[in-house]
């Protein structure tokens, strides 16, 4: 008996994987996170006590920064930090502060787990 609704006619490949920024946040568009994601991973990389590492994107209006909030941790065989990232938006769009945690990559992507709306202490 067909049963309509449990069947995916699309294969499994069809499966298109999230982009980078989608899984940061919404809030950063391709040109923005091509700026910001050097400036995040180079912040999960640096020692304890470091400033915040900030970027700005004169094309769209946006900038921001990150802070690692946390010593280092392994995930996934990698080193990985908590940190908090601020966009601030132009032309009055509202700022955003989230919380997640980074792996660094080679070069200077970052994997991202664990991305929510900052809670505060």
């Amino acid at each position: 008996i067909p049963l309509p609704g449990f069947i995916d006619d699309q294969p499994t490949g069809a499966i298109k994987p999230k982009s980078a920024p989608a899984a940061l946040s919404s809030a950063y568009d391709s040109r923005d996170w091509r700026l910001a994601e050097p400036v995040l991973s180079a912040t999960l990389r640096a020692k304890d006590g470091d400033q915040p590492g900030a970027w700005s994107n004169p094309e769209t209006g946006t900038h921001g920064e990150f802070l690692a909030v946390a010593g280092s941790f392994e995930r996934d065989g990698r080193p990985c930090r908590a940190f908090v990232a601020r966009v601030i938006g132009k032309d009055g769009a509202p700022d955003k502060t989230l919380q997640g945690v980074g792996c660094p990559r080679e070069g200077e992507e970052a994997a991202i787990y664990d991305v929510s709306p900052w809670s505060g202490l």
